[in-house]
């Protein structure tokens, strides 16, 4: 969760490194990538897009953003839904570089408990000019999470929408219709044992 402004740290004021997915949100990755451009632009901030348009090349990207980033003490933005900003976030953590958040997915959970807005523009006059504000970040088997860690039906469910996505686009019904059908199948139970701190 957001910091109290007292643990604000101010704007970071480097280059933008920005992981932007193609494949997020509803399909205007043409009207988002000219947002971004037009807000840059305006801030005189310098801007580098890098674009995922395969999601297995993601890490990879992240990566590359953060090795740029730490050379021109810039920062790294993730321009995408909640797993864009989980996979973002993992090449982040402990980098040193300020990480930002462009949220454009369906749901976009972590823009809503920050108060970022959904909406391109208004949520890069944020990253432009509000301080930096440290918020939680946990880890399972060493995978960064931000939002919430999940095994068993719920990690399913996000497997099938997405498999739905790719066939009828991408909207809330058919995350909604994705979800019924995934629990008309079933689904076994899972046995876990989860270590805390070195506490079983």
């Amino acid at each position: 969760m957001p910091a109290p402004a007292s643990t604000s740290i101010p704007h970071v004021r480097g280059p933008l490194f920005v992981v932007f997915n193609l494949g997020s949100g509803a399909g205007d990755a043409d009207g988002e990538r000219l947002a971004i451009e037009q807000a840059c632009a305006t801030a005189g901030r310098e801007l580098h897009l890098l674009r995922v348009d395969d999601p297995q090349r993601l890490p990879a990207i992240a990566r590359d953003a953060v090795q740029r980033a730490q050379a021109a003490q810039g920062v790294v933005v993730a321009a995408g839904g909640d797993g864009t900003l989980n996979a973002v976030a993992q090449a982040v953590l402990g980098s040193g570089c300020a990480f930002g958040v462009l949220p454009q997915g369906t749901f976009n959970y972590f823009g809503r408990t920050h108060g970022i807005p959904q909406n391109t523009g208004e949520a890069m006059q944020l990253l432009l000019h509000a301080p930096v504000q440290p918020v939680q970040v946990g880890r399972v088997n060493d995978r960064v999470f931000l939002v919430n860690a999940s095994v068993g039906l719920y990690p399913r469910l996000l497997e099938e929408r997405e498999g739905w996505k790719n066939r009828f686009g991408r909207s809330r019904w058919v995350a909604f219709g994705a979800g019924v059908a995934t629990l008309l199948r079933g689904y076994r139970s899972l046995r876990l044992q989860v270590e805390v701190q070195g506490q079983t």
